[in-house]
């Protein structure tokens, strides 16, 4: 069972940003939903060996300035990895976010009512 990032989310919350990210295996099933804080990434990355700093805020940076100068506001979008072909894609959301998918991540940003 190979765990594939599908989604990823940043909120920011009271200046302490997370990231929210979705694993589905190869039928697109839901796995597991994570949350984890920024600063945590690295600690955890770390200790499997595999991740560069530099690499992957450049990455990171260049993915964010593409989405800045591309997402209108009160627009839905989806971006996601498309596998096998490693790259990302932007796509319009042709309905707003699922009630689901909201609560869920409202819930885990400690935000739900």
């Amino acid at each position: 069972l190979e765990l594939v990032p599908l989604s990823i989310f940043l909120l920011i919350k009271e200046f302490q940003p997370y990231i929210f990210f979705t694993c589905r295996n190869d039928a697109g099933v839901l796995i597991r939903t994570e949350r984890l804080r920024t600063k945590e990434i690295t600690q955890k990355v770390k200790a499997k060996n595999y991740w560069q700093g530099g690499v992957c805020l450049a990455f990171a940076d260049e993915v964010l300035c593409w989405l800045y100068g591309t997402v209108r506001e009160n627009e839905d979008y989806i971006l996601q990895f498309v596998h096998p072909f490693n790259r990302l894609e932007l796509l319009r959301a042709q309905s707003p976010c699922p009630d689901a998918i909201t609560h869920h991540v409202e819930q885990l940003s400690g935000t739900a009512g």
